[in-house]
């Protein structure tokens, strides 16, 4: 199972879960990304019935997007990816299903690299 992040919306927390059986999407409404992401997700996996060890990848919205919204949504799947020792894979909107193409289901990762936000300037 596969965790996507995006936290680029000021207010707003989209995770979606990709599994043997497709893909699920969640949108939440948030006054504080930081304080409630951890919880959201916690709840959202409770309600799949899995865990974080369930986990084998994590994607991650890079950006563009809210400054802040973006690096709290890559601090935690960066955490999240070292501590269960799995990758992380940052995207940028629109490429969301390349990076999901490329990621094996065959072979097991391991945490090697950090994604980063992509600010345009």
């Amino acid at each position: 199972m596969i965790l996507g992040i995006d936290t680029t919306e000021r207010e707003k927390i989209y995770l979606t879960i990709f599994g043997e059986k497709g893909e699920k999407c969640f949108e939440f409404d948030t006054k504080d990304q930081s304080k409630e992401l951890l919880l959201i997700i916690d709840s959202v996996l409770k309600k799949e019935k899995k865990t974080l060890q369930n986990l084998r990848a994590i994607l991650v919205n890079q950006g563009p997007g809210s400054f802040t919204g973006v690096r709290v949504g890559i601090t935690c799947a960066n955490a999240l990816a070292w501590s269960l020792d799995i990758p992380v894979f940052g995207y940028q909107r629109g490429q969301e299903k390349l990076v999901l193409n490329k990621i094996s289901k065959h072979k097991k990762n391991s945490f090697s690299q950090i994604a980063l936000p992509y600010y345009p300037f």
